[in-house]
C-alpha cells in the first residue's frame, strides 16, 4: 500500500470513528427512537451526504454503534469467566458482569432495548454482519459455560444448551430493565416489591434451575460485588 493510500485509509477510519462517537453522544441525549441522521451529521461536523457514504441508513449506523459497544464490553465478560471454578460459576459470573457493565453505561442499555423493539430492521449492511458476529460471540460465552458445566457436572445434563443460553440472556435483560427503571416500574404496580433485589433473586434462580438436584445449596452462590447496585 502506498503512503497516500495508507493515509486515506487512516483518514477514513478516523472519520468513521468520529461518526460513531457522535452517534453515541446523540443516543445518550435523545435515545435511539428519536435519533435522526441529520443530528448525527451535525454532531460529527459532516454533511449528511458524507454520513450516508459511511452508513446507508439508521440500522447500519445502529449496528456499528452496537458492535462498538459490545466490543468494548467483551474483555470484561471474558475476564469474568476466567476465574470461575466450574461451568455454573461461569454462567453466574457472566450474569454479574453484564449487570455491572451495563450499569456503568445506562444509555447503552437503553439503546439496546429501544433498538430491539423496532419491528423491522435492515440487516443487509456489512456493519450489521459485524454486529451479528459480536452478538453471536457474546451468546457463545454462555454456550461454552453451559457446555463446560455439563462436562464438569455443575449443570444439569438434560438442558437444551442453545435455548437455555438464549433464555438466560433474555431474562437477564428483562431483569435489568425492571432494575434500572425501578422508579418508573414502581409507579405502575401496587405491590410492595423491592426492585433492587431482582438481580440477586434472578441469579439465585439461575443457580437453582441449572444445578443438578444433588448440588450443594450454597455452591457458586455468592454474587459479585455491585451486581444489585
Amino acid at each position: 500500500m502506498s503512503v497516500a493510500a495508507a493515509r486515506r485509509k487512516r483518514e477514513k477510519e478516523a472519520r468513521r470513528e468520529a461518526i460513531l462517537r457522535a452517534a453515541d453522544e446523540v443516543i445518550a441525549r435523545t435515545g435511539a427512537r428519536h435519533l435522526t441522521m441529520d443530528e448525527v451529521a451535525r454532531a460529527a461536523e459532516l454533511s449528511k451526504g458524507t454520513l450516508y457514504l459511511y452508513f446507508a441508513g439508521k440500522d447500519a449506523l445502529f449496528a456499528a454503534v452496537a458492535e462498538r459497544n459490545i466490543s468494548e464490553k467483551l474483555p470484561a465478560l471474558r475476564a469474568a469467566v476466567e476465574s470461575a471454578e466450574d461451568g455454573l460459576g461461569e454462567v453466574l459470573a457472566l450474569h454479574d458482569a453484564w449487570h455491572v457493565e451495563l450499569s456503568r453505561t445506562p444509555h447503552v442499555f437503553r439503546f439496546m432495548i429501544e433498538w430491539f423493539l423496532e419491528p423491522r430492521i435492515d440487516d443487509r449492511s456489512e456493519a450489521f454482519q459485524r454486529y451479528r458476529a459480536r452478538v453471536r460471540e457474546t451468546i457463545g460465552l454462555l454456550v461454552r459455560a453451559l457446555e463446560r458445566g455439563q462436562r464438569d457436572g455443575s449443570i444439569r445434563a438434560d438442558i437444551d444448551i442453545t435455548h437455555h443460553a438464549m433464555h438466560i440472556w433474555s431474562s437477564t435483560l428483562g431483569v435489568m430493565l425492571m432494575h434500572r427503571n425501578a422508579e418508573s416500574v414502581s409507579k405502575r404496580i401496587s405491590l410492595p416489591v423491592e426492585l433492587g433485589r431482582l438481580p440477586d433473586l434472578h441469579r439465585d434462580t439461575l443457580r437453582r434451575t441449572l444445578a443438578p438436584a444433588s448440588a450443594s445449596p450454597g455452591s457458586s452462590s455468592s454474587p459479585a460485588e455491585g451486581v444489585a447496585s
